[in-house]
């Protein structure tokens, strides 16, 4: 009789038999400051494709969420690239490295999330070997960057963690209007 009367209680506190049956509800995805890290490759479009191969990549973005369905951010890339120009010389390697701000408006259904961003920003490359099919003149290396693109993302179980798939346009203008795609798997951690 006692037992039954300590369960009893117990079942009470904790809001009756039901409440031993009910399925926790969902958890909001986490908003506020952000770090977003990502592999992935930089593929450049007509014009440039035949003078520079497909080349991995790595990004870095730090923001805040505004509001769940706006954030602004800061974000750095850099990709490795085969020089694919005729030769002399062969074998040749340039790094595109790219920095800026940009915005990102976003919609959530349940655990998946679609987002479209852009930014503007600049962006520097370390060799001048597309000079020798015109992409670059003599001694420039910076150019202004525009970026648009879109993903989703996935919220694992914990809110915090975010799983994500995007891919970005981007265009150089001071580089005979270099034109790339820039794919990227990436984890975010919303603090």
């Amino acid at each position: 009789m006692l037992r039954f009367a300590a369960v009893s209680a117990t079942l009470a506190m904790l809001g009756g038999p039901g409440a031993l049956c009910r399925v926790a509800s969902a958890r909001p995805a986490a908003t506020g400051w952000f770090a977003e890290g990502g592999l992935g490759a930089v593929a450049f479009l007509p014009k440039a494709s035949s003078d520079a191969k497909l080349g991995p990549a790595l990004d870095v973005r730090i923001g805040r969420d505004l509001f769940a369905w706006l954030s602004v951010g800061v974000s750095l890339a850099a990709s490795s690239h085969e020089a694919t120009v005729p030769p002399p010389p062969e074998g040749e390697w340039f790094q595109l490295y790219r920095g800026g701000g940009d915005v990102r408006l976003r919609g959530r259904f349940d655990r998946i999330a679609a987002f479209v961003e852009g930014g503007a920003g600049i962006a520097l490359i370390s060799s001048n070997v597309l000079g020798r099919v015109m992409i670059t003149d003599p001694g420039e290396h910076f150019s202004i960057a525009f970026a648009a693109g879109a993903g989703i993302e996935y919220q694992l179980e914990n809110r915090h963690y975010t799983a994500g798939l995007a891919a970005d346009g981007f265009l150089l203008p001071q580089f005979a209007t270099l034109r790339a795609i820039d794919t990227r798997l990436y984890l975010r951690y919303t603090y």
